[in-house]
């Protein structure tokens, strides 16, 4: 996943992109015709500057001397086929390059002491490519540049801009429901960095409240069906201490006592899940599961021995440490043992396998193995 920064800066990098690498062509064409057309008036120019200042005075015999010093503006014989008074492109070659080369060229019939010719003037257009290929190169490090500068303004712009959400941000992450510290967010001038500020302030405070409350109703509801239970079966105690009572009456008696037993586990197992539902088993420490089950293990040597079930604790490894809330693994061990072995069978075993970094409880059985993707 990426940043929202990251995101808002690639956006916003393809945008300008997209529009100056388009904006490319239509700024060179529009050079390439500024420039053609700044060609074209000096082709004029020097027409205008021929028939002002050279073509009253200039003499047949000189037009010899006249075409070998100036190798773009020549006076040629009356035979010239190509469009007259109207600026051409064409291709000569050029001896001191020496290559082929572009031009632009005027052709425009003249007089010289009564006789015809054609003048003709022309511009060679290779500097234009020059030019334009320079422009072209020009223009890619401007666009190059402006890109680079774009970015790290941008990035220093929207980091500034965004400083107050990531720090809302950082303060979500911190909270800690069990602390019930409400984060305080910083002030901030604009309007929906602020409405959101005020939102989550809202949330979290109604969070706290409600966890607060569902904590107290917990505790309290299970305080309150704890006191009855304990009174109902002292009562049921002493009934049971009555030698007058007959045999019927016993058994009942011991079947509600054993009911108000099994309510007394369910209103434990109920708080105890509230309490890790709430998180309220934060604590943790560094646990070795190789002492938790030397020391639970003797508890259930009756068990065992009531369905004569022989348990084996293989050590591989001496020690395996985990970090953890130590009430709550000393329940999920003594759970896991008393499990492995009322579904035992008769006769059976319980192996407990410290290996490496794991823990394997295994137990045998009549019936078949439950499959791990159900459990």
């Amino acid at each position: 996943m990426k940043k929202l920064l990251n995101k808002t800066l690639l956006y916003y990098l393809i945008l300008s992109s997209g529009v100056l690498i388009l904006s490319g062509p239509c700024f060179y064409f529009l050079i390439e015709k500024l420039y053609l057309d700044d060609v074209n008036e000096a082709v004029l120019l020097r027409r205008d500057e021929f028939f002002k200042k050279n073509l009253p005075d200039l003499k047949i015999e000189e037009i010899s001397v006249w075409n070998k010093f100036n190798r773009d503006t020549r006076i040629l014989a009356d035979t010239v086929t190509a469009s007259k008074d109207q600026i051409i492109l064409q291709i000569f070659y050029d001896e001191m390059v020496p290559e082929w080369e572009p031009y632009h060229v005027l052709y425009k019939n003249i007089q010289v002491q009564g006789k015809p010719f054609v003048l003709m003037i022309r511009l060679n257009l290779v500097e234009s490519q020059d030019l334009m290929l320079t422009l072209t190169w020009l223009y890619l490090g401007t666009l190059f540049l402006l890109l680079l500068a774009n970015f790290y303004i941008t990035r220093l712009i929207s980091s500034k801009l965004w400083h107050p959400f990531y720090d809302t941000l950082q303060k979500i992450e911190k909270f800690n429901l069990q602390h019930q510290q409400v984060p305080v967010f910083e002030k901030v001038n604009i309007i929906e960095f602020e409405k959101l500020n005020s939102a989550v302030s809202k949330l979290i405070n109604d969070i706290v409240k409600a966890y607060q409350i569902q904590k107290e109703f917990t505790e309290n509801a299970s305080h309150e069906l704890q006191n009855p239970l304990a009174i109902f079966r002292n009562k049921l105690d002493l009934l049971l201490q009555n030698t007058s009572l007959n045999t019927e009456q016993s058994e009942i008696i011991q079947s509600l006592y054993q009911v108000s037993g099994r309510l007394s586990r369910i209103n434990k197992n109920l708080l105890l899940l509230s309490k890790i539902e709430n998180k309220q088993f934060s604590d943790t420490e560094r646990i070795d599961i190789s002492t938790i089950f030397q020391q639970v293990i003797p508890y259930f040597k009756e068990q065992a021995l009531a369905k004569n079930i022989n348990i084996v604790f293989d050590k591989q490894t001496t020690k395996l440490y985990i970090i953890a809330n130590k009430g709550l693994t000393e329940i999920l061990i003594n759970n896991l043992l008393l499990n492995a072995i009322s579904h035992n069978k008769e006769n059976g075993t319980v192996t407990i396998v410290l290996i490496d970094n794991s823990l394997e409880v295994c137990n045998t059985s009549a019936n078949n193995a439950l499959i791990n993707d159900i459990l």
